[in-house]
């Protein structure tokens, strides 16, 4: 792979959530360098005091304390990402990922985010994680998740595959869905 080894860049774990919705779409932001418009981030961070105060209702009734916005990076596992929240007890730390959604369930891109949240949070808090939350911001519900061993193997493949298209600049083939028409580099795709 040229320009990219093993152990050398860090991919971010939003780019599993890229992967996941479509290849090309890891193409065009890693590879190509084109910029896209997160609409739902800016109308998330107009709700976020609320979201803070119902997380924070949460982490107290488990007697735990909430931390927002955490940075973490793992050179082991090659990633890095922003940690929306964490519920942190004196055993155990729970990630918890904000979701702008009218959809109160998970999906499998989200469940692999957290899964990477968890991993970035054993790594640098050398505790085991083995649930996290989903918080719907159009809902108010909290979702537990649980982290399974089949899950941080996936999310490992997803993140070598993300790897190879940055490392390799080879331009993935897609399918086509009824997604394409709603993705942010549909017009560049086409």
């Amino acid at each position: 792979m040229k320009g990219f080894h093993r152990g050398g860049s860090v991919i971010d774990v939003s780019d599993v959530v890229q992967y996941l919705y479509c290849p090309r779409k890891v193409y065009f932001i890693k590879v190509a360098g084109i910029r896209i418009q997160k609409p739902k981030m800016e109308e998330g961070k107009r709700a976020q005091a609320e979201v803070e105060r119902n997380i924070r209702r949460f982490a107290e009734k488990m007697g735990g304390e909430l931390e927002t916005g955490i940075y973490l990076e793992s050179q082991r596992y090659r990633i890095k990402g922003l940690l929306d929240a964490m519920v942190k007890t004196d055993s155990s730390l729970y990630p918890v990922d904000i979701k702008l959604s009218r959809f109160d369930s998970v999906s499998y891109s989200w469940k692999m985010q957290l899964t990477a949240y968890a991993l970035l949070l054993e790594e640098n808090f050398e505790k085991s994680v083995r649930l996290g939350y989903i918080y719907i911001v159009g809902t108010r519900k909290l979702i537990e998740v649980r982290i399974e061993p089949e899950d941080r193997r996936s999310l490992m493949r997803i993140i070598r595959k993300v790897e190879e298209i940055i490392g390799s600049e080879k331009y993935p083939s897609a399918s086509k869905s009824k997604k394409c028409r709603y993705c942010e580099v549909y017009d560049f795709c086409v």
